[in-house]
C-alpha cells in the first residue's frame, strides 16, 4: 500500500512526472491564445451555447477516442488526450469571448479563470476580484504562472490516475471518459460565457 502511494506521489503529485508535463503543456496552450472566426454579434446568446454545445460533442468524442487503459504506466500516454481536450477548451474560450466583441481583451489569466475556475479558486483568490459589478484581473508573471499550472496539472492528473487505476471494460472506460470530457467543456463554456457577458455590460 505505502509503495502504491508513493508512486502515485512521483507521477500525479506536486512535482511528479505527470504534473510537470501537465503544467508544461498547460503553460503552452494557455500563452498560445487562439484567434477565432466567430463575429462579434449584438445578442450572442444562442451563437455562444451552438459553441459551447459543438465543442462539448467534440471534446466528448476525441476523449472517448484516445481513452488509454486504466493503470499507473497508462495513465502518461494520457496527455495527448488532455493535450487536445485543453486545446478544444481554449478554441471555445477564444470564440465565446470573439461572440461578444471582447477577444482583445482575452488574458492568459481569464483564459486560466474559464479553463480552471474551481482551482484557481482554492491555489490564487487574488487574481480575480470584484469589484462593484465588474471582476478586476491581476496579471501574473511567467514564473508565478508557471508555479500555478504545476499545481493545478498535479490536481487534474491525480483525479486521472484515480480514475485510470480502477480497472473497468475499455469501452465503458472510453464512454466515462467521454462523458466526462464534454461534462468539463460544457462547464467552461457557461463560465467564459458568465465573465463575457458581464464584461460586455456597459
Amino acid at each position: 500500500m505505502q509503495e502504491a502511494i508513493s508512486i502515485h506521489g512521483k507521477i500525479s503529485g506536486e512535482g511528479g512526472i505527470l504534473a510537470e508535463r501537465s503544467g508544461r503543456l498547460l503553460f503552452e496552450i494557455i500563452s498560445d491564445i487562439p484567434s477565432s472566426n466567430v463575429q462579434q454579434e449584438a445578442d450572442p446568446a444562442d451563437r455562444v451555447q451552438r459553441l459551447i454545445r459543438a465543442a462539448s460533442l467534440k471534446a466528448g468524442a476525441v476523449s472517448a477516442t484516445l481513452s488509454s487503459p486504466g493503470g499507473i504506466i497508462g495513465v502518461l500516454t494520457l496527455l495527448p488526450d488532455l493535450a487536445s481536450i485543453w486545446r478544444i477548451q481554449a478554441q471555445l474560450v477564444s470564440d465565446i469571448a470573439a461572440a461578444h466583441g471582447k477577444l482583445a481583451v482575452l488574458s492568459r489569466e481569464t483564459m486560466l479563470h474559464c479553463l480552471f475556475k474551481q482551482a484557481i479558486s482554492e491555489f490564487a483568490r487574488d487574481i480575480f476580484v470584484r469589484t462593484g459589478t465588474k471582476i478586476a484581473v491581476h496579471a501574473l508573471s511567467s514564473e508565478a504562472l508557471r508555479k500555478l499550472l504545476e499545481k493545478i496539472g498535479a490536481r487534474v492528473s491525480s483525479r486521472i490516475l484515480a480514475r485510470g487505476a480502477a480497472r473497468v471494460i475499455p469501452v465503458l472506460g472510453a464512454l466515462g471518459s467521454g462523458a466526462y470530457a464534454a461534462y468539463d467543456t460544457f462547464e467552461v463554456g457557461k463560465t467564459a460565457e458568465a465573465y463575457f457577458k458581464e464584461l460586455a455590460r456597459p
